[in-house]
């Protein structure tokens, strides 16, 4: 007889909970882009979630049920069970998901492509969401959390920007930058740290191209923004006498020859300006 028994090592925590909006109304473009998700959100929607990099394995439902029911059941406000929805967001739905299912006699019925009802003895409305598939129909929010993403990320990245995402991809770069000052304990942990410093690279350009370049270079000594342009693109697009402000005349003449200097003056003109020049030599 064993007294006390764990039932399990993981933290009694999930990754997101989202509250759905109890007033308001979303514009066109945003029920556009959240087409696919939105009908899943309930009053409460618990998620678990699945990086690009990641897979669902047996269990993982389980302990996404296991923990819906705990967190339940210390709400101190009563709440019924139809206002609670269960959405797991992962790449692909794979065997070991398909598995587990028929292991809890449940049975998966596809929605819509990408979208799949789990139907079976559970507490609440549960949802699988492939983000993959849904990359694939041009749903550019979830594409980003996609393998596709890992595939095609200036493509993404450039669909985002171009329908004014720009604070999600500010996220991103921050949550980016976050994982890798974890260091070892992150890479240790998440099979994904090999593409990290791609994504960041391109999150960062991303987001550099969107601030207007006024803004970029606030701050910024004259010496540093020059640095790594030729001194012939320094002076590209000034007029003339913007280029010689400043140079004495020997300077200006420096490395200029008589006939360049004299074109198409005439011989007397000629006379004129070198003895100009001899005499301008001569103080």
């Amino acid at each position: 007889m064993l007294e006390e028994v764990s039932v399990g090592k993981l933290p009694l925590r999930l990754d997101i909970l989202l509250i759905r909006r109890e007033a308001g109304q979303l514009t066109a473009a945003n029920r556009q882009e959240l087409g696919s998700l939105l009908p899943l959100l309930n009053r409460l929607t618990l998620i678990q979630f699945k990086g690009p990099t990641d897979a669902l394995q047996r269990g993982d439902f389980a302990h996404l049920v296991g923990y819906s029911m705990l967190w339940h059941g210390q709400q101190l406000d009563p709440i019924p069970h139809n206002e609670i929805s269960l959405v797991v967001s992962a790449p692909t739905v794979n065997q070991g998901v398909r598995e587990e299912l028929q292991l809890l006699g449940c049975e998966i019925h596809e929605h819509e492509a990408g979208i799949h009802r789990v139907a079976g003895p559970l507490p609440f409305a549960a949802w699988l969401v492939e983000n993959d598939v849904l990359a694939q129909r041009g749903q550019a929010i979830l594409s980003l959390v996609s393998r596709v993403f890992l595939r095609e990320r200036k493509r993404i990245i450039q669909q985002l920007t171009d329908a004014g995402h720009l604070g999600l991809l500010y996220y991103a770069l921050q949550q980016v930058a976050q994982f890798r000052r974890s260091g070892e304990r992150f890479t240790m942990d998440h099979k994904d740290v090999k593409y990290m410093g791609e994504v960041e690279e391109e999150l960062q350009m991303a987001v550099l191209e969107s601030i207007p370049t006024e803004k970029r270079l606030q701050g910024i000594p004259p010496e540093e923004r020059l640095q790594g342009i030729p001194p012939e693109q320094w002076l590209r697009g000034l007029p003339p006498e913007e280029r010689l402000r400043g140079l004495g005349l020997t300077e200006r003449l420096r490395g200029v020859s008589f006939e360049e200097l004299v074109g198409d003056l005439s011989e007397e003109q000629r006379a004129q300006l070198r003895a100009l020049l001899e005499r301008q030599s001569g103080n």
